[in-house]
Formats: structure tokens, C-alpha cells, sequence
């Protein structure tokens, strides 16, 4: 049930997105003047804005594969830090 919920939020944002455009389309001059241009503007439009979103998606997605890459590396460092004491330990005692 827990897997519906993000799919249902997303469901009901586009819809209403739809509906506000369907909205604004109908009832405001906004309708004429979107109608008058030609149709290939608006793929333009629609992969500039794709683009800038998809450029955001995975630079978040990067920026978190790199901060586990540096604390593994890290926890990694750790453990020969530790490896070192332990072995300077046993050769003292």
C-alpha cells in the first residue's frame, strides 16, 4: 500500500496541471495567443525545460553516488588507521 502513495501523489499533481491548463486554455486570451504560434516552438519549449530537469535529476543522483564513494573510501582509511595501531600495539607490548 505504501508503493501507491508516491504513484497516487503524482497522479493527482498531473492531473491537476492538466486541469489548470485545460483552465487557462478555455477561459483567458492565453488560449489564442498559444494557438497562434507555430507547433514546433512548443517541443522546443518542452525539451528545454526536459532538459534542465533531467540535468538536475542526475546531478543530485551523482552528487549522492560520489558522497557514499568518499565515505566508503573513508571507512576504508579508518580501518588501516586502526590496523596500524592494533599491529604497533602487539610489537610494543
Amino acid at each position: 500500500m505504501m508503493k501507491n502513495k508516491p504513484n497516487n501523489k503524482r497522479a493527482a499533481l498531473i492531473l491537476l496541471a492538466i486541469l489548470a491548463l485545460g483552465f487557462l486554455l478555455t477561459q483567458t486570451a492565453l488560449g489564442g495567443i498559444l494557438l497562434s504560434s507555430p507547433w514546433w516552438v512548443y517541443f522546443v519549449l518542452a525539451g528545454i525545460v526536459l532538459s534542465g530537469y533531467l540535468s538536475v535529476k542526475y546531478s543530485v543522483e551523482d552528487k549522492h553516488i560520489e558522497q557514499e564513494w568518499i565515505e566508503n573510501e573513508g571507512n576504508i582509511y579508518m580501518e588501516r588507521i586502526e590496523q596500524e595501531r592494533e599491529k604497533r600495539k602487539t610489537t610494543r607490548g
